[in-house]
């Protein structure tokens, strides 16, 4: 299947840093919203070219429709080599270097393509566009050629067409002005294209629009706030979303302060505003001319498995993870975040075969709909097991009274389709009845006994524990009880048996506190009492890892190897000023046993 229509849920950003020894390489940046940016591969660059000048700057990104593959391209150009601007404008390599990707995390080697003309400098700042109408890709540049009727050099757009970005027609001249123009970019909309171009004797950006790409198409846009914004380059504009919006990124060179965005909900128009400082964030490195790329889920979750943080596994909000193992693949069950008051209303499931790389598999139930009878909305903190072939799902949800109560579904495959039990099968007003204390019926967690008998662990400010039913649907209610000392317990208790121990861990503090964590007990017996012992999991500032808790624990059938599954604030964590307890991304950790037996904390 082509991704040519998928719908897209993140941003990948290919830039250069600077002329620093290692500056003039190719970078890689993901968003979620387009305008808060974290630095992938741990700053580091991603790709290399060791061809021609041995650097590139001015990276840019194509996605091509009918190939499913990716092409990226650069100016062959190294400043820290010492040659000078000068040089690179009136001599430089008429070379443009090119890799290409099925996935954007594997890469050929690169190779060179002269694409300048003869006399000219530089090939600056290419990029390509893929033309319907002709079914090929229109690549264009800017290079500085003297022609025998002019008195000195003057920059100007060349372009080229490609079909394999290997054989390209011969270069032309594309665009040519009173003044000296770089930096060209192209976006299209409804059959109309925009192009943004850097006017380089006056430092600002010049809009046009065109019916076709055919040089000859194109009249002046009126775009006020660009005309009058000084000492900018680089332009490169990509569509936010699934709305009607566009961010245009302009490079400050001038003022060496990196990109700005601005954003208009109409191309045509001509209206954009900047967007105020505080209200975006480029990430930890300078982030100078590159190109912006839409990716979709998949191709976000492959980049955070290849280059992001070795924590963070979901693209997206989500939180309070489920990790199990059902045969050879492992699955996540979260709870689906971003929603003001936690009013989520839709259960995900997701794959995997290493626990790297998750496939989203869709909805699996929804409360606002007839897949839950007794719910209304706030789906929570889901837990599966498997028993006698069948996947039993427990989640949460709120009654019509607003009480919170847990449910259960079950499938015949992990991915559903899942059946809910019409009616809940803990509420409040039965563990009132049974004379248990509890906050809220929510969080269950499964733990099944060495002789296959399943209990169910739950509760909000007073844990309990409870027996199921053979049937997996209902609980033995007079075996219902509180357990005992859990230190400064809030919610999400889990328990697992190791060495004759059990091992019960359970989040403290609040959801919404930076300092929600996990806190780590052992007991002799299920029911308890359990002896308090340490905090297991905790943030850690220094690394932007705020609120890591609500968990599951996955042990790798047949071995003593463990593996943490847990949430933390979305990073990064200028995107969200408040809310962020609702505003969360999982995240996977190992989890270790010291000589002594007990839980080691877990190193973030």
């Amino acid at each position: 299947m082509s991704v040519h229509n998928c719908s897209y849920a993140g941003y990948l950003l290919v830039h250069f840093i600077g002329e620093q020894p290692d500056g003039e390489q190719v970078y890689f940046s993901y968003s979620e919203d387009g305008l808060h940016w974290k630095d992938l591969n741990a700053g580091l660059p991603v790709l290399r070219s060791e061809l021609g000048e041995k650097g590139v700057r001015d990276p840019f990104l194509v996605r091509s429709p009918k190939e499913d593959k990716f092409y990226l391209i650069a100016t062959d150009l190294r400043i820290a080599n010492g040659k000078g601007w000068s040089a690179a404008a009136n001599e430089g390599s008429r070379d443009m270097i090119i890799w290409e990707s099925a996935d954007l995390v594997n890469w050929s080697s690169p190779w060179a393509v002269t694409l300048g003309v003869p006399g000219a400098g530089c090939v600056w700042a290419p990029e390509a566009i893929y033309d319907e109408a002709a079914d090929e890709f229109l690549v264009f540049w800017a290079s500085a050629t003297q022609e025998p009727q002019e008195n000195e050099r003057k920059q100007k757009i060349y372009s080229a067409r490609t079909r394999d970005f290997r054989s390209f027609t011969a270069s032309e001249k594309y665009i040519e002005r009173e003044n000296h123009i770089i930096d060209t970019t192209i976006i299209a909309n409804n059959g109309t294209y925009y192009r943004f171009s850097k006017d380089e004797t006056t430092k600002n950006i010049r809009v046009e629009k065109g019916t076709s790409l055919e040089k000859d198409s194109f009249s002046n846009l009126h775009v006020p706030v660009l005309e009058e914004l000084l000492g900018v380059e680089g332009p490169q504009i990509f569509k936010l979303g699934d709305r009607e919006e566009w961010c245009l990124i302009v490079d400050r060179f001038a003022e060496g302060k990196g990109y700005l965005p601005l954003l208009t909900s109409d191309l045509e128009s001509g209206e954009f505003r900047v967007l105020p400082e505080g209200s975006f964030d480029l990430g930890k490195t300078k982030k100078r001319h590159g190109g912006v790329l839409p990716i979709t889920a998949a191709e976000c979750s492959r980049l955070l498995a290849a280059f992001g943080d070795g924590h963070q596994v979901l693209p997206g909000q989500f939180a309070d993870p489920d990790l199990v193992k059902f045969g050879d693949r492992y699955y996540l069950y979260p709870t689906t975040d971003g929603f003001t008051g936690w009013s989520g209303t839709q259960f995900h499931a997701f794959s995997s075969d290493d626990m790297r790389i998750w496939r989203d598999e869709g909805v699996i139930l929804d409360l606002a709909t007839e897949d839950v009878p007794w719910a209304v909305g706030s789906a929570w903190a889901p837990a599966i097991a498997s028993k006698g072939g069948k996947y039993y799902y427990y989640f949460c949800g709120k009654m019509k009274s607003g009480e919170s109560a847990i449910g259960v579904a079950v499938a015949e495959t992990p991915e559903g389709p899942f059946r809910a039990q019409p009616q809940p099968l803990i509420t409040m007003e039965q563990t009132k009845r049974l004379g248990i204390a509890m906050g809220q019926a929510i969080d269950p967690s499964v733990y099944f006994e060495d002789d296959g008998t399943a209990y169910l662990l739950f509760g909000n400010a007073h844990p309990a524990i409870v027996q199921l039913g053979e049937d997996m649907v209902t609980v033995i209610e007079d075996t219902m009880r509180n357990l005992v000392g859990l230190h400064d317990f809030r919610e999400a208790v889990t328990v697992l048996k190791r060495g004759g121990q059990y091992h019960f861990t359970w989040s403290c503090d609040d959801t919404g506190s930076e300092d929600y964590h996990v806190n780590y007990g052992t007991a002799e017996h299920l029911y308890g009492p359990v002896t308090y012992r340490y905090p297991v999991l905790l943030k850690n500032k220094e690394k932007d890892m705020l609120g890591t808790a609500h968990h599951s624990i996955l042990q790798e059938p047949g071995t003593d190897k463990y593996w943490i599954a847990y949430h933390r604030f979305v990073t990064p964590l200028t995107r969200f000023t408040q809310g962020k307890g609702y505003h969360r991304e999982v995240c996977i950790d190992p989890l270790t046993f010291g000589e002594d037996g007990l839980m080691q904390q877990v190193q973030l």
